[in-house]
């Protein structure tokens, strides 16, 4: 080890606290930079410090994995007694470190990955870190129950809370029922939507019936349902499963899930079939299945065909014959949910091989086959019909602190009632695939843009650049970049970005619009913002007065700035006179209107109209500046100004 006072210790020392600085001066990427560019240190003192300084980049740009993988090395060099006093006194850091064990745990128990291994070493890791800094907290209690349970350890460790949950509350799908959603399930895959409404209407609970038929809707549309029916019944689970966005993968295609090929000869069979009785359908399937001809992919549909008809028709016994000799695995999805469920069907026998598409399909499909009342829960979870009370008063994170869909549709009962930066940072870094973790993200940067912590708006914007959204959230991203860049000096970048956003067309909402309008009067193009403002005006009566009137005094400026006085003193006094109770805007439209009547020479109506400003400004400054004007103007016109006491102020 180097003495003390070694040199290179001296210079290691300095880059610390250099970074230490750029830190506590809100500029995290440079603290990284310097931490990252200086290689590990042999000193273990040092090293932890470098790596915890790390952890502090990282969490301050708004990354939690990263912060606490840092964390967690720094902790691997810290003994028990080191752990518990420098964890367990870091603010927040236990939350942090819950929620990065969560996502890890979530990735692990629902995602078969050839990285298994490392991922539930990372897990074993980090919970034996937390134990140590903070106990035998009911979380990590209950994480390493699930961890065992999950590694196959144990088989049947369940706490008397989670057994009391599991059984109050607790919707049994039974088997008649369960029997109609596959049927119908199955008529989906024909995108035969009225038929398996028919097979739905058979069912004998409604929440189970609401949320197979909002399955349909998904398939019909791509569009996920509004849950509120099923969280309204106390089925937070069931209606987390809309709000997590777990079919999201499928929401632009979704021809995985219906049986159906380009093959021409698949297309004339199956347009022929659609004007025969059912009868003659299975005669004419049967028919076509003892052709010598038949291709190996002509065969499997055929096959699965006779499967939908015989399980349309009740025949069970039949369709379990089929259904035992299909290749599941290429099957459409909505055939293998369909199967999955009348044959309680192993899940892993209903997932591709091929790493990806089994990742991308394991979290929807075990839900699916769950509220249907088909296998076990995963690790951790309560079953799918598990009645749950969530938001201020739940006790989800006492219960089900593992569970995704409960954990979702608690914390977003939360944001309902009170959003705020804490709740706003743990939801976008858990459900950063969500609708409500993309608002969350939404909040966060432009929190960040407010407080002009642009470093860490532009890392909350390239988390939301990756998401999948919806065109209104997408429009919320880009005004958000737009005003940074704004913000920040970066005009040309802002332009290309509202250039951006204008190919978004009717889609935009007004205060974006207006942005763009006021950003391209701003930049001298104001033939660009008269247009974009002009749009706006045409909607204004679907639009709150305030902003009525924000548009009024902008048409105004932009003609004002083109010389063009008669066409601004229109907007003007329009604005003025029409909207006279809205704060700010009508006192600077007189104000504009004054000083082009002064221009015009009609200095008796500028006079006029500069003492209405007086008479009615908010603040201090704008009554300067109107009697200024005023004084101004008496002078010019020959006639002089007075003072408040009365006695005349002579210009000369």
């Amino acid at each position: 080890m180097q003495p003390a006072d070694d040199p290179a210790d001296e210079a290691s020392g300095s880059t610390l606290k250099q970074a230490e600085a750029q830190l506590l001066q809100g500029a995290p990427q440079q603290a990284l930079a310097l931490i990252e560019a200086q290689p590990p240190f042999e000193d273990p003192a040092l090293e932890t410090q470098r790596l915890w300084i790390g952890g502090n980049a990282f969490r301050a740009l708004g990354d939690p994995y990263k912060a606490v993988i840092w964390y967690s090395h720094a902790a691997k060099l810290m003994d028990a007694k080191q752990i518990k006093a420098k964890l367990s006194t870091e603010s927040g850091l236990e939350a942090l470190w819950v929620d990065v064990w969560r996502r890890q745990f979530w990735a692990f128990v629902g995602n078969p990955s050839a990285s298994r291994d490392a991922l539930e070493q990372t897990l074993r890791t980090l919970l034996s870190q937390a134990e140590t800094a903070w106990g035998q907290e009911n979380f990590w209690v209950k994480s390493k129950e699930a961890l065992a349970l999950a590694t196959g350890e144990e088989s049947t460790v369940q706490t008397k809370s989670t057994e009391k949950a599991s059984r109050d509350g607790l919707l049994a799908v039974s088997a008649a029922d369960r029997q109609f959603i596959a049927q119908a399930v199955a008529a989906a895959s024909l995108e035969d939507y009225d038929r398996a409404k028919g097979f739905l209407a058979g069912v004998s609970v409604p929440a189970l019936r609401d949320f197979w038929t909002s399955l349909l809707a998904f398939l019909n549309t791509g569009k996920s349902p509004d849950a509120k029916s099923l969280g309204a019944a106390g089925y937070a689970k069931a209606a987390g499963f809309w709000n997590a966005n777990l079919l999201a993968p499928y929401a632009g295609n979704r021809e995985e899930w219906f049986l159906g090929s380009s093959t021409p000869s698949w297309t004339r069979f199956k347009t022929n079939l659609a004007q025969l009785s059912k009868a003659e359908a299975q005669e004419a399937v049967d028919k076509e299945l003892q052709s010598l001809l038949l291709s190996e992919e002509m065969s499997r549909l055929l096959r699965s065909l006779k499967f939908i008809l015989c399980l349309e028709d009740g025949n069970v016994d039949a369709a379990r014959e089929i259904w035992n000799g299909l290749d599941k695995r290429k099957l459409p999805i909505c055939l293998r949910v369909a199967g999955g469920l009348l044959f309680q069907e192993d899940m892993k026998t209903l997932l591709p091989q091929e790493i990806g598409a089994a990742g991308k399909l394991s979290p929807a499909l075990s839900a699916l086959l769950a509220a249907g009342g088909t296998g076990s829960p995963l690790a951790g979870e309560a079953p799918f019909w598990t009645k749950m009370e969530v938001g201020k008063n739940s006790n989800v994170n006492k219960v089900w602190p593992l569970d995704r869909l409960l954990v979702l549709a608690d914390w977003q009962a939360r944001w309902a009632t009170g959003a705020g930066p804490e709740l706003a940072r743990r939801s976008a870094f858990l459900f950063p695939d969500t609708g409500y973790g993309y608002d969350c993200l939404t909040y966060l940067t432009q929190r960040a843009v407010e407080n002009r912590s642009f470093q860490l708006a532009e890392a909350y914007l390239s988390r939301m650049s990756t998401l999948s959204t919806d065109k209104k959230r997408t429009i919320a991203r880009l005004g958000l970049k737009a005003k940074m860049e704004r913000e920040s000096g970066k005009d040309e970048l802002a332009l290309a970005t509202y250039q951006e956003m204008l190919g978004f067309g009717s889609d935009m909402d007004a205060k974006s619009r207006l942005d763009i309008a006021t950003f391209l009067q701003l930049k001298g193009d104001f033939e660009g913002g008269r247009k974009q403002l002009q749009i706006l005006w045409d909607q204004h009566d679907k639009m709150p007065r305030p902003l009525q009137a924000e548009i009024l005094f902008w048409m105004g400026e932009g003609e004002h700035s083109l010389r063009n006085y008669d066409a601004a003193l229109d907007y003007y006094l329009r604005l003025a006179y029409q909207y006279p109770q809205e704060p700010m805007w009508p006192t600077v439209a007189m104000y504009r209107s004054a000083m082009i009547y002064e221009i015009k020479g009609n200095f008796e109506t500028a006079k006029k109209l500069l003492k209405s400003v007086i008479a009615t400004a908010e603040t201090k400054e704008a009554q300067e500046a109107a009697k200024n004007r005023l004084s101004a103007l008496e002078a010019k016109s020959g006639k002089p100004a007075k003072k408040e006491s009365g006695e005349p102020v002579y210009p000369f």
